[in-house]
């Protein structure tokens, strides 16, 4: 099949997915409707600047349209009413990233699979034995990642070591934390909505959450009937296992418990909160989960989140950590190619979407880190 009806038929695609008439396109691009109608059967090239504006319409980088097939990927995520939160264009620019990451990233050499774990949950909570065999398989992930007891500095950097693609990028959206997907041909990523108005911890727990779904539920991931858009997740299994999952994994029974030890049982929230990297919400939970506070202790914390707006915000945050430690894998995959002429500044800038001149300042000071770390390496 020629470029041109290849280019052609990837437009058309996106308008029946997105419900856009021709007449709607033409008039984005500014052409006539029968010049759009060429473009899309094959029978005119469209030139690069109007294409380049279909692509940026659509939410797509501009190679996809060169090529004839696409793997399609499902996202699952973390987001309250998501039929209302989720719209298409988050959900689009999370796969384009994904599609610009596999790009630069040889992610087809060497593909990681991480296990995979059944939960049947019966009824509308977890059960006891539940609870039990996740928290095992938390300890478990910890132990294979090498941090069975430790906090690390940047889980961000521990997952993705592993091999699980990490990208951390700001959604406008801030009613969506994260997200996950998984292809037999590229492995496992997670996204992490970079959004500053969510707070770090919170971004963490995310990351860990959508671990959880890689790990819990692998088969929704190729299901072709699957549809994260319209799927609750207040109250759905998945998401209470993972949740319960991200849980155990950043707030260890066995490391809680030493913790408050250490200090003999004078702790502050506030500096035990930070200490583990979670929300002051996620620490109440899972203390009162260990039996490590009473029922009234936990009772009146929930107080004060209804009094304090607790809910959505997050009392003394973390510091947000830097683009560059979240994204480090990419970050030191893009230098090795920038130094081997293997990428332009152009493809850089595009992926990163900041101005040529942006770019060239931000590469120079990520060389600049680089050759801080190897002098004192």
């Amino acid at each position: 099949m020629s470029v041109i009806k290849i280019i052609g038929n990837n437009i058309r695609e996106l308008m029946n997915e997105s419900n856009i008439s021709v007449r709607r396109l033409a008039e984005v691009i500014n052409v006539t409707h029968p010049t759009m109608s060429k473009y899309i059967n094959g029978e005119q090239a469209i030139d690069s600047e109007r294409l380049y504006i279909i692509a940026d319409y659509f939410n797509k980088s501009f190679d996809y349209f060169f090529h004839e097939k696409h793997e399609e990927l499902s996202l699952m995520f973390r987001a309250d009413k998501p039929k209302k939160n989720l719209e298409q264009y988050d959900y689009n620019y999370m796969l384009r990233k994904i599609e610009e990451y596999t790009d630069i990233i040889d992610s087809d050499s060497v593909v990681y699979i991480p296990q995979s774990y059944t939960i049947k949950v019966d009824g509308p909570q977890l059960s006891n034995e539940d609870e039990n065999a996740i928290e095992k398989i938390a300890k478990e992930q910890r132990r294979l990642l090498g941090i069975e007891n430790r906090i690390p500095d940047n889980y961000y950097n521990v997952i993705s070591k592993v091999g699980i693609h990490v990208l951390s990028f700001e959604l406008k959206n801030s009613t969506l934390f994260g997200a996950s997907s998984f292809a037999k041909e590229h492995g496992s990523f997670i996204f992490v909505n970079n959004n500053k108005v969510i707070p770090e911890e919170r971004q963490i727990f995310s990351l860990v959450h959508e671990l959880g779904h890689l790990l819990f539920n692998r088969n929704e991931y190729m299901d072709p009937k699957y549809n994260p858009l319209y799927e609750k997740t207040r109250g759905n299994a998945k998401e209470k296992v993972a949740d319960a999952f991200a849980g155990y994994f950043l707030l260890p029974k066995d490391m809680v418990k030493e913790y408050i030890k250490e200090r003999e049982g004078k702790i502050s929230p506030y500096e035990m909160k930070k200490h583990f990297k979670v929300s002051i919400q996620a620490l109440y939970l899972s203390l009162h989960k260990y039996g490590l506070i009473s029922n009234e202790a936990y009772q009146g914390f929930w107080k004060r989140v209804h009094n304090n707006g607790w809910a959505k915000t997050e009392p003394e945050p973390l510091n947000h950590m830097s683009f560059e430690k979240k994204n480090e894998k990419l970050i030191v995959e893009i230098m090795k190619l920038y130094d081997e002429d293997e990428i332009s500044i152009n493809k850089i800038a595009e992926f990163l979407e900041l101005e040529i001149r942006d770019t060239r300042k931000l590469v120079k000071e990520w060389g600049r880190i680089n050759d801080e770390i190897e002098t004192i390496l």
